[in-house]
Parts: structure tokens; sequence; C-alpha cells
């Protein structure tokens, strides 16, 4: 299986002026709309907003064929959101509370597999 192409990523490797919309409404529908508005990327908050795992992946679902690129921010630092953040398909997270180098690296421990990290598998699919 190949992996789709982080436009947002490869745009600001290049240097790329990049526009984007945070979006605390929690509706996949709301997503979708903003998702075609010729923004380059879309925040997903959970942080400031009641948007819930489920929501979250219905929102990343809607934005599948959209020119918009999903962040999602979790509600915390958090090993366990992080992890589920990533298992339900996001491609990038922007992280909050990240106050020094030691909950830096447990961040990006989350989003990696062992032995460079600690995100798990299953395969109870």
């Amino acid at each position: 299986m190949e992996l789709q192409r982080n436009e947002f990523k490869h745009a600001i490797a290049a240097g790329k002026l990049q526009i984007g919309l945070w979006n605390s409404l929690c509706s996949n529908i709301v997503t979708e709309i903003v998702c075609y508005s010729g923004f380059d990327w879309l925040l997903l908050d959970t942080e400031h907003s009641p948007n819930e795992l489920p929501a979250v992946m219905a929102q990343l679902q809607s934005v599948q064929r959209g020119t918009a690129t999903p962040i999602v921010r979790p509600a915390w630092n958090d090993t366990v959101l992080i992890k589920r953040i990533l298992d339900i398909g996001a491609q990038s997270i922007l992280v909050p509370f990240v106050q020094n180098a030691e909950e830096a690296k447990r961040a990006v421990a989350a989003t990696r597999y062992p032995p460079e990290g600690i995100r798990g598998i299953t395969g109870s699919g």
C-alpha cells in the first residue's frame, strides 16, 4: 500500500507559503466544505473543542478528496491520544503544551514504531 503524499509537509520543506484554517467545529460536513475553500491546510482542533476521536475520524475521511491537508491537534501531549489520532489516519499533528526537550521526546516517541519509539500495532482488525 502506498501512503498518500502529504502536500503540506512537501510544501513546507520547499519553502512555499501555506495558508490554512483553524477548525474548532466538530462537523464532518463543515470540514468537507472548508477543505474545498482554497486553504492549503486545515487544523482539526481537539484541544479547544468537544471534538472526540469518532468525529475526528469522520472529518479526516471527509477531507480525503479535498485540497486542504488535515492536521490534527490532540487535546494534550498524551501518548495514547497521539497514537490513536495517528491510528485513525492523521498524517500531521500539532501537539500542544510541549514545554521542554523531554516532553518533545515523549511526543515524538508516540509517533514512531519500535525501536525508535513506542507506537504499537495491532492484528485484531
